[in-house]
């Protein structure tokens, strides 16, 4: 009779069991969806039962719209945490020294090159990215990953001069108003340079004539001294705020990545508020162009909710709302017709590269040569 009533009740509660996902395998993410409910693909081709509650991304200041990750939560369930980098080096310090707990990060260009030799990174799985297709083919297959194994286009930008044209009423063409001895003293504590390695030997570079990736010793001692002569009028070496800064005309001048100077003109959303009068300009002797991607950390606990996520800011809508936010560069060909109309007209008038203004710009690269960059500039740094 006991074994009798042992069977019917396992018919009776088997049903239960397997709906519940009893007895499957289980992995590093959780077999319930966000809110503990039972494992459904759903439309979109997510399956809910595979998202982590949270995930973690390591990301630029000031460069992802809040509202997107608030959409990203109510859509999946997922709640994102970011933090904050201001250089590529740091970046790559953290992650090097293990469990950082990040699951994305966005490196620029040559930081994806020197994070997969590191073996840092994992390998995308492209069947889980179908919105990599809304992508400019021609931002695609880049020196540092030319297969886009690893990473895939975020947000891209120039790096030139912003600059508020009340004090500069005919505007800026060249380096030398960063860099001519003669024109500093009126700019005392009142301009900053980037703090980056390569950015700001760079800008220096191209007001020599050089390329940005010259590594010939005698110009590289002339732009240390150049540097060393500006030190004394410069207010800071900024990264992080100087969006902030020329807004509030603390700074009327700066060594600058586009996206950072249209924030100063439009102001970032409740943040603060913007200045009509900023201008943004890459100077006859040329300047940078760069792009910033997003990859999954090999250490990651949470890859398939890595690759959900990293689909989700490739839907045009979401790439559209995130690039008007940020005021960066938006690799998203499908995302640029639902751009603001203000967005837009500050990219035709300069924010964004035309033909000819691409002529003048460079990517910066990273090979064995380069660790002079690094002595170079803790030795700027360290005077």
């Amino acid at each position: 009779m006991r074994r009798q009533f042992f069977w019917l009740m396992l018919v009776l509660v088997m049903p239960w069991l397997v709906a519940c996902g009893a007895g499957t395998p289980t992995g590093s993410e959780p077999t319930t969806d966000a809110y503990g409910g039972e494992a459904a693909v759903t439309d979109d081709g997510v399956d809910r039962a595979r998202l982590a509650r949270e995930l973690y991304f390591y990301n630029w200041s000031d460069y992802i719209n809040p509202e997107i990750l608030t959409q990203f939560e109510e859509e999946y369930g997922v709640r994102v945490i970011v933090d904050i980098f201001d250089s590529n080096e740091d970046m790559i310090a953290k992650i090097r020294a293990g469990n950082s707990g990040y699951d994305v990060v966005a490196p620029s260009d040559y930081a994806v090159q020197i994070m997969a030799l590191d073996d840092l990174v994992a390998p995308l799985d492209r069947t889980l990215v179908p919105n990599m297709q809304y992508l400019d083919p021609g931002l695609l297959n880049k020196y540092f990953d030319p297969d886009n194994a690893i990473s895939l286009p975020y947000l891209y930008g120039l790096t030139g001069i912003a600059y508020n044209r009340t004090f500069f009423p005919e505007g800026i063409t060249s380096w030398a108003v960063l860099f001519d001895p003669a024109q500093l003293p009126d700019l005392r504590g009142r301009f900053s340079m980037l703090d980056d390695e390569r950015e700001t030997p760079g800008a220096v570079l191209k007001y020599l004539g050089a390329s940005i990736n010259a590594t010939d010793p005698a110009v590289l001692a002339q732009v240390e001294a150049i540097l060393l002569a500006q030190k004394p009028f410069l207010a800071s070496y900024n990264s992080s705020d100087v969006n902030r800064r020329l807004a509030s005309e603390e700074f009327i001048l700066a060594h600058a990545w586009s996206g950072a100077a249209m924030q100063a003109r439009t102001g970032l959303g409740d943040e603060f508020s913007g200045n009509p009068n900023i201008e943004f300009v890459i100077p006859d002797e040329g300047g940078a162009i760069w792009m910033d991607n997003l990859v999954i950390l090999r250490e990651s606990p949470n890859a398939y909710t890595a690759h959900v996520f990293i689909n989700f800011l490739l839907r045009p809508d979401v790439a559209a709302a995130n690039a008007d936010y940020v005021g960066y560069l938006t690799p998203n060909e499908a995302a640029i017709p639902l751009l603001s109309q203000e967005v837009r007209d500050l990219y035709a008038a300069g924010f964004a590269p035309d033909d000819a203004m691409l002529e003048r710009l460079e990517w910066i690269e990273r090979d064995e040569d380069s660790v002079v960059f690094t002595e170079l500039w803790t030795r700027v740094k360290g005077q």
